[in-house]
């Protein structure tokens, strides 16, 4: 039997976060990290420029230009394994799953806990794509599709009808009154643009 997995999204503020590898790997990662709130250390034996460029904007990235060690798996919530030595990959995924730790192993499906998504950010929603972590191409293209389709202005208009429903939890607090006028406020955008005569 094959399972099926479970999205969710994940509260990263504060969590500690270890990297390895600083390769194009990390990169992604990193961009994926950007603005969670996380404490992210980096460890890795060298560094790409671009891996470089992106940690000057941000000083409290801890990181350490050696190999990986066994202690630095040490109180870590998650763990992405993403140098070019799948040798190291597989011996560091299985050391962190001895102490229950949380490991993405970069283009290593079967040696995931967990698989990274791509995103697309829409004001306050967010879309997730996942191919099981068989087709990152596929996920990356797809994320492309929807910020085609979602275009930037749209992002604006989110975070108004966002702000619109917070407001109106202050006017209306009850639930029912609420839930009628923003039915009617529907109805009335629905007869007006989308009636078909």
């Amino acid at each position: 039997m094959k399972f099926k997995k479970y999205p969710i999204f994940l509260n990263l503020e504060n969590k500690n976060i270890l990297i390895v590898g600083g390769g194009n790997a990390c990169l992604e990662k990193l961009y994926g990290l950007e603005h969670t709130g996380a404490k992210i250390q980096v460890i890795s034996i060298e560094f790409s420029d671009e891996v470089r460029s992106f940690l000057t904007k941000y000083p409290e990235i801890k990181t350490e230009e050696r190999p990986v060690k066994e202690e630095d798996l040490n109180h870590r919530d998650i763990i992405f394994l993403g140098t070019s030595d799948p040798e190291t990959n597989q011996k560091f995924r299985a050391l962190a799953k001895e102490k229950g730790t949380w490991v993405n192993s970069v283009d290593d499906p079967k040696n995931c806990d967990f698989y990274s998504s791509s995103t697309v950010s829409v004001g306050p929603i967010q879309f997730a794509i996942s191919t099981d972590g068989k087709f990152a191409g596929v996920s990356s293209t797809l994320r492309k599709l929807f910020e085609e389709v979602l275009p930037e202005e749209d992002h604006e208009l989110m975070e108004t009808l966002f702000e619109m429903r917070r407001k109106l939890k202050d006017i209306l607090p009850d639930h029912q009154e609420r839930r009628l006028a923003l039915k009617e406020i529907i109805q009335n955008l629905n007869s007006k643009y989308f009636h078909k005569s």
